[in-house]
């Protein structure tokens, strides 16, 4: 497979090396905003934190009593149309769905609260059509790009990038790089996130300005908020996320036992087969639980099939019926926090 893949991440490579080349001469146009906007990316394809770490940067901003707009791809969506719903939308008419909405969306609904501020999430499968779309219609103050390192004919006053230590060598399709590592000299601040593990990563920053954050665990729920201790409790695990190891080490650290370890594709879509197939592997392997992620099951909960059922299905059977768990969790700032909110005041008072 590396003989054929390794050619093609290099023609990428170069695809790469000409695009940025482009927009750095001012070949490409960039366009700016009327407002300052904020772009949260990585140099990988997923899986290092941005979605929690867009959560800490609108969670400071809305406290601070701005209008924000979150824009976001909406990956897996079946339709390309832009569609925006206000912080604190309570979904009891069910006009929204994953399926149409994304799963980091549905996060961000679940997760923010309007506080000070106000909030707005505009999805759309043009990131930079979104954001010009969202600043004509709404006039916010601030608009933060979720995934936005790449999308560089869209300008920002504040260009975040999020590293994890796990950067390799090659570029797609050989790897998971979208451009080398080099490239995050072009950030403004860098984020790097230790997740669960730990990990020293200050040799891996360089000398940009830079914070170095992790994962704060809240406590495992189910979908009626209730906790549980589940230090000692055999489970069944699944999901389907950008850095299933981080998952993994997470119930580790907590004494889960796991059983059987289920994994599917970042943004995954459940099938019938595939909730069958968790429902059988826990009462085959006599767990004490299930656990998953709050993304899987924010995913589950607002799709479709759930959301327009009237009678129950195994789907719903699965999310309310079996003792199906998540861990909540929250990014958290462990070093050189004031670097990150004095870049942020810095925005903030351009408004």
């Amino acid at each position: 497979m590396k003989i054929i893949t390794i050619p093609l991440s290099i023609l990428f490579r170069i695809i790469v090396y000409f695009r940025n080349m482009f927009y750095n001469h001012g070949l490409f146009k960039i366009k700016t905003l009327s407002c300052p906007v904020i772009s949260v990316g990585n140099l990988s394809a997923g899986g290092t934190g941005k979605t929690p770490f867009v959560e800490l940067v609108a969670d400071y901003l809305l406290n601070k009593g701005k209008f924000i707009v979150i824009v976001l791809k909406g990956y897996k969506r079946e339709h390309d149309d832009i569609k925006v719903v206000e912080l604190g939308y309570e979904n009891t008419r069910k006009h929204l769905n994953s399926e149409n909405f994304g799963d980091e969306a549905f996060l961000f609904l679940e997760n923010l609260e309007n506080k000070n501020g106000k909030g707005l999430i505009v999805v759309g499968d043009d990131k930079s059509k979104a954001a010009k779309f969202a600043n004509a219609k709404f006039k916010p103050e601030i608009i933060i790009v979720d995934d936005g390192f790449q999308h560089r004919k869209l300008g920002r006053d504040l260009d975040i990038v999020i590293i994890d230590g796990n950067e390799g060598p090659h570029l797609i399709p050989a790897g998971q790089m979208r451009e080398p590592f080099k490239n995050r000299t072009r950030a403004d601040l860098i984020v790097a996130n230790e997740k669960f593990d730990g990990l020293k990563m200050i040799g891996h920053i360089g000398h940009i300005p830079s914070v170095i954050c992790n994962y704060e665990l809240i406590s495992f729920i189910n979908h009626k908020k209730e906790p549980i201790d589940v230090n000692g409790k055999t489970a069944l695990a699944f999901c389907g996320i950008g850095d299933p190891d981080s998952f993994t080490l997470l119930l580790d650290e907590n004494g889960v036992k796991v059983t059987r370890f289920v994994r599917f594709k970042d943004h995954h879509n459940f099938i019938l087969r595939d909730i069958e197939k968790i429902i059988d592997a826990y009462k085959e392997d006599k767990a004490d639980i299930i656990v998953t992620s709050q993304k899987d099951i924010v995913r589950l909960k607002n799709s479709e099939i759930v959301l327009e059922s009237k009678s129950g299905n195994l789907y719903k059977q699965l999310l309310f019926n079996y003792p199906l768990y998540y861990p909540k969790i929250k990014m958290q700032i462990k070093h050189n926090p004031e670097t990150l909110y004095e870049q942020l005041d810095k925005i903030a008072v351009l408004v």
